[in-house]
């Protein structure tokens, strides 16, 4: 009988896609009666969700280690924070481990391989949801960011320690990999963990790179769609792309397929590239970070979805959310967002190259084609998807040990 949840996370508030994803699971969680929940995270002040509901918060406030001012302080804690383990072991020891299970999302910017060792030592049953590739990767996303490409070194092998691949430099690598090892060596002998992976396509890249893993349990994220509204996309004329402005989500290829095809592009978004981006395609409208309210207006004026990340991705919450609307896709092979779509059904898989993505959007200028893609898109959604207690139900079915 399960009657103490320990959701587990970096940040107390939504830093991004997991932490959002952890807070969520959290608040619904606590609605169902006889179980209390517990929030234990590193670093923050917890967001007013967290505070308005009836779960016990433990926030330790520690810096995260990208803004820690003692960089050695913040290297030694990345790699193994002792005072994150301590505190999560005194909260466990306060409770029936027979009647508890721990279930983490995030550790690797605050509370590091040491949550997973108090776990262990305890024998708590815990539960890990993989987010990123972290798991198996020093750099936590199977790419080479000096090459821009796709990375298939074994984990740790000597040619990946010897790779200079990291978005920063190489010292840093070589930091991830000794804190890689460290996290190895915690979860080798860990019986009593269950992976959760987010989508078919993020749990074959983790299992094809570790041996650690026997098995996993697929529990996708719940799909932030509140209100449903069908778009009749081929009244509309703009190509969108929502996501970070930087080489890796692939801001350039979209800019200059959209150039290619002579159409109407705007970008939901910001990062490092913003400035010079903007700079080199001054026909495309910029639009910055908005808010759920904002971006769904311009959804409302969205043709297609343009999702050319370089990178794996896990499972991408942006594609499901306007197929949801009837909004179709063009997507670019080798990334997760492939998972949501079926070929000239709801969208269109191409390869990842200017020739290819401006042919699709050319292909996309027919309305007849593109109303026929958004009828598919926004008939063939599983709206289940965005159904809270679907999703903690399927959470509870693997909590309580049964295959998903």
């Amino acid at each position: 009988m399960i009657k103490n949840i320990i959701i587990v996370a970096d940040y107390a508030y939504v830093e991004g896609g997991a932490a959002k994803v952890a807070i969520q699971t959290a608040i619904a969680l606590s609605q169902i009666q006889d179980i209390d929940v517990y929030f234990f995270a590193g670093s923050g002040t917890p967001c007013q969700e967290l505070e308005n509901s009836r779960i016990k918060i433990k926030s330790m406030y520690m810096y995260d280690l990208l803004n820690n001012p003692n960089r050695f302080d913040a290297s030694i804690n990345g790699i193994y924070n002792v005072e994150a383990g301590k505190e999560l072991k005194n909260l466990l020891l306060h409770l029936n481990i027979e009647e508890t299970i721990v279930h983490i999302h995030t550790w690797t910017k605050v509370l590091s391989s040491s949550i997973f060792q108090v776990c262990k030592d305890i024998g708590v049953k815990t539960f890990l949801t993989i987010h990123d590739y972290f798991l198996v990767c020093p750099n936590g996303a199977c790419y080479n960011y000096k090459k821009e490409h796709i990375c298939l070194l074994k984990p740790l092998s000597f040619k990946c320690i010897t790779c200079n691949c990291d978005a920063r430099c190489y010292l840093h690598k070589i930091w991830r990999c000794i804190r890689q090892l460290k996290q190895n060596k915690v979860l080798s002998d860990f019986t009593n963990i269950n992976y959760i992976t987010i989508s078919k396509f993020q749990q074959k890249q983790i299992l094809k790179r570790t041996n650690l893993i026997q098995k996993t349990s697929l529990v996708e994220n719940l799909i932030d769609v509140p209100t449903s509204f069908k778009v009749n996309s081929s009244m509309n004329d703009i190509f969108l792309f929502i996501g970070r402005v930087c080489k890796e989500k692939g801001i350039e290829l979209f800019c200059n397929a959209v150039y290619k095809s002579k159409v109407k592009g705007v970008v939901i978004g910001d990062g490092p590239l913003i400035e010079e981006i903007k700079k080199r395609f001054p026909d495309i409208t910029f639009l910055g970070w908005l808010n759920k309210e904002s971006i769904d207006s311009w959804i409302k004026k969205t043709r297609a979805l343009l999702f050319v990340s370089a990178i794996y991705e896990c499972s991408p919450l942006t594609i499901p959310e306007v197929l949801a609307h009837g909004i179709p896709c063009i997507v670019t092979k080798g990334n997760a967002g492939t998972d949501n779509i079926i070929n000239e059904i709801n969208g269109v898989i191409v390869s990842r190259d200017v020739d290819s993505v401006s042919t699709a959007i050319n292909k996309f200028k027919s309305d007849s084609y593109v109303s026929s893609l958004s009828n598919n898109a926004y008939n063939l959604f599983n709206f289940d998807l965005c159904s809270e207690k679907i999703y903690i139900n399927k959470l509870l079915k693997v909590y309580q040990g049964y295959d998903n």
